[in-house]
């Protein structure tokens, strides 16, 4: 399950049918992590959980996998997972679009007033910049994304681990203990 990448997202997601309950899964997961080799830490919550690099490995381009599951439908119980830039570095991605976009709206308003007073317009050559620019955003989120791919790989790992263990039940006296969760 590990191979199975598809064409570069900027936010890459997979799902992964579960054999156990959701409840089993977590209690699961959350022994991977207390019992983990310390690479990846997480926080629980109610029908989902966020997983990332401890801050000790952690680079600027190390991602956070967000996990929820969906319950009960025809294939069952579903976990998905999103795997999404660290927050400051998602916050840097905002306020550059955010800024591009400024840029390309007063660049279009500023050469519309320079047509209007027949002044040379050159302030629309901010908007093909600003959308350049924005591009070559876009494209530093696959740079990240391969910079990352080996932390997504643990991330990944941590989930698949958690998601194929077997709860051990405690058994009846007297009785062998059972492996269960298939």
């Amino acid at each position: 399950m590990l191979g199975e990448m598809s064409a570069p997202r900027v936010r890459p997601t997979f799902a992964l049918p579960l054999a156990v309950e959701p409840q089993r899964f977590f209690a699961g997961l959350e022994g991977a992590l207390a019992s983990g080799d310390g690479v990846c830490r997480g926080h629980l919550f109610e029908g989902g959980a966020i997983l990332r690099i401890e801050p000790e490995a952690r680079r600027l381009w190390s991602p956070a996998l967000y996990l929820h599951i969906d319950s009960g439908g025809e294939r069952g119980n579903v976990l998905h997972g999103k795997f999404s830039p660290s927050s400051p570095v998602w916050t840097a991605f905002v306020a550059i679009y955010i800024g591009l976009a400024c840029v390309a709206i007063g660049g279009a308003c500023w050469g519309l007033a320079q047509s209007t007073l027949d002044r040379p317009p050159w302030a629309f050559l901010l908007v093909p910049l600003a959308l350049l620019l924005a591009a070559f955003t876009y494209g530093a989120a696959f740079i990240g994304q391969g910079l990352g791919a080996e932390d997504m790989h643990e991330l990944r790992a941590l989930v698949e681990r958690a998601a194929e263990a077997r709860v051990q039940e405690p058994s009846a006296p007297g009785r062998p203990e059972t492996v269960s969760g298939e």
